[in-house]
């Protein structure tokens, strides 16, 4: 029998292969992560996130209407004339201060508000009955005029306000003050009413 044949190994046996260095420095190299592997990845996890951002400012905010001070006037008006005297209204905020607000009115007056499942102070309660969100909403056009005065906001900040309306009682259903520039951002719709 000649040197280079082996028979193969029997049960149980082992055979011991020799291993070149280089290879196993290739090996060794080739699992080590680079630092531009990396950036990369960063870089794609941004551009996903920008990508997620800019699907719902297209499919979600430009949906709800640019509020002007004509269409919060009508829309007040609307609600002078028609709205309900005694209704509960619930309200999801997003952005600075999220939340779930539920309110009852009864004859004009606020009898009950909470805030996530809470009580809230008796003297905020007006805050968002629909009279109180025309208030705030009013309150939005002197913050979009001057934010760095009106709110703090650092310079340069820019606000968009946009506002969906109830057709026929007037009540804000939907409202989104779209920022740049770092002023907060809040986005908030009515997710019952109920007329009493």
């Amino acid at each position: 029998m000649s040197a280079s044949h082996q028979d193969p190994p029997s049960n149980g046996e082992s055979v011991t292969v020799p291993i070149r260095r280089e290879s196993v420095a290739r090996a060794v190299h080739d699992t080590r992560r680079s630092p531009r592997a990396g950036i990369l990845g960063l870089i794609g996890v941004a551009l996903v996130l920008f990508a997620i951002i800019f699907a719902i400012q297209a499919f979600i905010v430009d949906k709800i209407p640019d509020m002007t001070e004509e269409s919060l006037h009508a829309a007040t008006e609307r609600w002078q004339k028609r709205g309900p005297a005694s209704y509960d209204i619930d309200i999801q905020i997003d952005g600075a201060q999220p939340g779930i607000v539920h309110v009852e009115v009864r004859d004009g007056a606020v009898t009950a508000s909470t805030r996530d499942g809470l009580p809230t102070p008796e003297w905020t309660w007006d805050e968002w009955s629909v009279p109180g969100q025309f208030e705030m909403l009013e309150r939005e056009f002197e913050f979009a005029e001057d934010p760095q005065r009106e709110m703090q906001a650092p310079p340069g900040a820019r606000l968009w306000l946009r506002c969906e309306f109830d057709p026929g009682l007037g009540y804000p259903r939907r409202f989104h003050r779209n920022v740049t520039g770092g002023a907060p951002e809040v986005y908030w719709r009515t997710t019952s009413f109920k007329s009493k």
